[in-house]
């Protein structure tokens, strides 16, 4: 933890911030805010276009446009991280496509169970499912919130409450729904440098917003974002590539034999939102977004040859070459079958601390080509687009509505350069495409609305519709040599007699180099292909005011799914104030449910890892439920998950300008999907595997697939205050202070069909409930006078866990490290000029704070090697770590609006 000496003044920073509004009370009065906390007009959780934050019977929170972009981050995953305590979200180093699309979690609950909304419209998923995540996130497939550039929104609310009834499949965990700006004159925008501490990480933003009229009853507004980011690095080189470096420094090891740091990123990102008034009450809108990215990380080194302590990897074994297959009829240099040496053949034990010279036409190895080992450098562009048109009005009797129709497209392409396919032999290419992921999503709502005016406080908005989904998800094929099976794996040698031919230990020499290119095999025949389905859903919410002090509201929705049938879910949510704008009550209970995406059904990667305390790196494969391995192991096809919840809580408004609300909520989640523990394989198994048709039976160590056969129940507190005093001399102070408690228990695993016990590991098990923190608060302070503003936020972060697999302490089955809490603060300063132009200076994590270290307790996460300072695989701290792992960074940010 680097945060010596820093805590006790940071508190005292922004304690006195926080002080700062009682000061000047008693030096000034009061004046009557224009903004008073919780009187945003809320678009989320209701049908209704009348109800406020703090008249809401469900816990929301509504951020600004202008506080989404007071940050130094274009990520919205990272801005909204900032803001929402219950919301978090990791930064994986070397986490494969989850490194481009970053996996959040809302009251830490999977990424899919939180629906995201555009304009009130579902926006479409990303084209990865998460598989390199931690638990809560793998196997999740979810929309991806970095499309959404600050700039172009209005207003975020977030709704902290289940609402399947109410938008359909996955609103389990909440609805985060971000509104457009929707003005048709004006421009703004801004530019931001930045970079970390360290002086990496170089961060370039420009982001633009204009409005503009169409005619005399239209308008149009674009929006527009550019971002240019370095890479950061935060570990040591691996201890096998410094100690190789060290005893033959001629044959060009690397000097950082791998980076673990932030991938780097060039992306631009653009919205746009109209419509036409019609009259009559009447209007069409249209809105939709293009988005391209760019970014690369780095994999696992490997090591070309032994040195003292650490051993090759084992692409860099040699192998034999079939040049003079003499006998007719019989499989020559094709996977699975023999290869055949000239009679009286004998293996010769090479000194493996040597790199080959290739000298020997019968024997090869992968030494020749990368002397030094080498390091594969992943690559991964994102390209999104979607688009919405509606027609909406109100009819002469009262009648409200809304026809819209969507499509969205996420499309992910893998290339990785500096690797090979070790089946083909030093011939291969060093640089791949990999194949494509693709999701489609087509999607059709009439929405309406009805005040039945029946002498309650308030008409009964009856609102009612249908939607009709389709959604399709397409893996695409890479380049032949990126998943080809080459000549030189899994074949036994023999002489031409038919003799075998013996390695000095008796057994027989064999040729079992990996399949594919090394790193992330590319996508074959075997696996690609296009999956889809469609569901059409009813729905009523009928909601209203029965008398001045008491909301019911009680939604109910039906879908039928092509390919699980139909369910039913419904909600029941009221409010109650007990002291009129004072004090008021509220809680809801509802059901839910998420079906399993075509995508997760299908999904498919092969990765190359390793596991703590063991230098050897294994071969592991993610592979589709339907897949007759995964079958073999003991896969089952997936099912929805369902979900029972129930919140209650109480909104307290002692004065204008103050606020304070608590809810307390309870999440049970049946059938929850997510990825099984590691499946090891053993050579017992190949001769099956191979006979299912696995083209690296005889390479890959460990199997995982997805499966929902285990239930959760997650509870929680969330805590949130605001003030805002407008003084007549010192100015406006706005304060909000919020509190999150949340906890995730594993409340029944289901059976593994083939072995009989839990079809989840302890690991993962460990992993669900401990890996995030369970208590966080933010505390942020605004406070501006004329032309300066200043803005000091605190992030307090719980402590946590981080398991894996391994021979823990008194028995377990895992090892596992415990993580500090800790604190991390955040301070920005702006002038304005002329009201037109502001000049802003910030730091994020401003103390230079870092998670704590890996370290060499017993049953720990280690070893951590004196040399380096890192575990084997060169990562000092956890890339898990809630707030990050780069340290301090700082920012300058031009803007302008006119």
């Amino acid at each position: 933890m680097k945060f010596v000496g820093l805590i006790s003044s940071g508190a005292m920073a922004v304690a006195l911030c926080s002080a700062v509004p009682a000061v000047a009370q008693e030096s000034a009065s009061p004046q009557a805010a224009d903004n008073e906390a919780g009187a945003a007009i809320i678009v989320t959780g209701t049908r209704r276009t009348d109800r406020t934050v703090l008249d809401s019977p469900t816990p929301i929170d509504v951020y600004s446009g202008e506080e989404l972009t007071k940050q130094g981050s274009a990520d919205m995953n990272q801005v909204i991280q900032n803001l929402v305590p219950s919301f978090s979200v990791a930064r994986y180093a070397i986490g494969d496509g989850s490194s481009f699309v970053r996996p959040p979690n809302l009251r830490g609950l999977a990424p899919d169970q939180t629906l995201v909304l555009i304009n009130g419209k579902r926006m479409h998923r990303s084209a990865l499912v998460q598989i390199g995540a931690n638990a809560q996130s793998a196997g999740a497939h979810s929309a991806d919130l970095a499309q959404v550039p600050a700039i172009a929104i209005k207003q975020v609310d977030v709704l902290r409450d289940g609402a399947s009834a109410q938008y359909g499949s996955d609103a389990i965990a909440g609805v985060i729904n971000m509104s457009l700006k929707d003005g048709s004159d004006g421009f703004s925008g801004y530019a931001r440098y930045g970079q970390f501490y360290e002086g990496d990480g170089k961060d370039y933003q420009v982001a633009l917003n204009g409005g503009f009229k169409l005619g005399e009853v239209g308008f149009i507004n674009i929006s527009g974002e550019y971002v240019n980011s370095g890479k950061t690095s935060r570990g040591v080189t691996r201890p096998g590539a410094l100690e190789l470096s060290q005893e033959q420094p001629t044959i060009n090891v690397p000097a950082l034999a791998q980076r673990y740091g932030n991938p780097k990123l060039e992306s631009y990102r653009f919205f746009v939102n109209g419509g036409f008034d019609l009259g009559d009450d009447s209007s069409v809108y249209f809105f939709g977004n293009y988005g391209h990215s760019f970014q690369e990380e780095s994999f696992n080194y490997r090591q070309s040859v032994n040195s003292t302590n650490f051993g090759k990897n084992g692409i860099f074994n040699d192998y034999f070459t079939d040049f003079d297959n003499t006998l007719p009829g019989i499989q020559s240099g094709a996977a699975g079958g023999n290869v055949y040496a000239p009679n009286g053949y004998s293996p010769i034990t090479r000194d493996y601390t040597q790199v080959s010279t290739c000298s020997d036409p019968l024997v090869q190895n992968w030494s020749c080509v990368y002397s030094g080992g080498f390091t594969p450098i992943f690559f991964g562009k994102i390209d999104d687009i979607s688009g919405t048109a509606g027609y909406k009005g109100t009819l002469g009797f009262g009648l409200n509505y809304d026809i819209s129709g969507s499509y969205g497209q996420s499309t992910l392409k893998y290339t990785m350069n500096g690797t090979m396919n070790p089946s083909l032999g030093i011939t291969s290419p060093t640089s791949f495409y990999l194949g494509k992921l693709e999701q489609r999503e087509t999607l059709f709502n009439a929405d309406f609305s009805y005040p039945w005016e029946v002498g309650f406080a308030s008409p009964i908005n009856i609102a009612f519709g249908g939607q009709y989904f389709r959604e399709s998800y397409e893996l695409g094929l890479g380049d032949p040599a990126s998943y080809a099976i080459g000549p030189y794996t899994g074949n036994l040698v023999f002489h031409q007699d038919g003799t075998p031919v013996l390695n000095a230990d008796g057994s027989q020499l064999s040729v079992a180099l990996p399949v594919g290119a090394n790193g992330f095999p590319g996508y074959g025949p075997a696996i690609a292909g296009e999956s889809s389905r469609n569901s059409k859903g009813l729905y009523i919410d009928v909601e209203a005011d029965i008398t001045e002090q008491f909301n019911l509201g009680i939604a109910g929705r039906y879908e039928h799914l092509s390919d699980f049938g139909s369910s039913t879910v419904g909600k029941v949510r009221a409010r109650y104030a007990v002291i009129p704008d004072v004090l008021a009550l509220r809680g809801t209970v509802g059901t839910g449910f998420r079906a399993p995406t075509p995508g997760q059904i299908n999904t498919s990667s092969i990765a190359t890892t390793f596991n703590p305390g063991n230098p050897n790196a294994i071969e592991f494969m993610t592979l589709p439920v339907a897949s007759p391995v995964a079958q073999y192991l003991g896969a089952i096809p997936l099912t929805p998950e369902e979900s029972v919840s129930f919140s209650g809580g109480g909104v307290f408004t002692p004065a204008p300008g103050v606020s304070l609300s608590i809810d307390y909520y309870n999440i049970k989640v049946k059938d929850r999907i997510g990825t099984t523990g590691s499946r090891v394989i053993e050579d017992a198994d190949r001769p099956t595997l191979q006979s299912l048709g696995l083209a690296n039976y005889a390479t890959v160590n460990e199997v995982q697939f997805l499966t929902n056969a285990f239930d959760t129940r997650t509870q929680g507190v969330d805590v949130v205050g605001n003030y805002r005093l407008v003084t007549d001399s010192l100015g406006t102070f706005s304060t909000t202070v919020a509190f999150n408690y949340n906890k995730t228990k594993v409340i029944r695993v289901g059976v593994d069909p083939i072995s009989g016990g839990q079809v989840i590991s302890d690991t993962r098990i460990q992993q669900l409930e401990g890996t995030l923190p369970k208590t966080r608060v933010v505390l942020t302070e605004n406070w501006s006078s004329g032309p300066f503003s200043v803005l000091g936020r605190m992030n307090w972060y719980g402590k946590y866990k981080l398991y894996d697999d391994g021979a823990g302490l008194n028995g377990a089955t895992f090892v596992e490290q415990s993580f500090s809490s800790e604190f991390v603060f955040d301070f920005e300063v702006s002038y304005s000029f002329n009201d037109m132009f502001t000049l802003t200076a910030g730091a994020q994590n401003i103390f230079d704070n870092y998670p704590d270290k890996f370290d060499n307790r017993a049953g720990g996460l280690g070893p951590v090697y004196a040399t380096t300072g890192g575990r084997f695989t060169g990562d000092v701290y956890p890339d898990a770590s809630p707030f990050g792992f780069n340290g301090g960074f700082w920012y300058l940010k031009a803007g302008f609006k006119f």
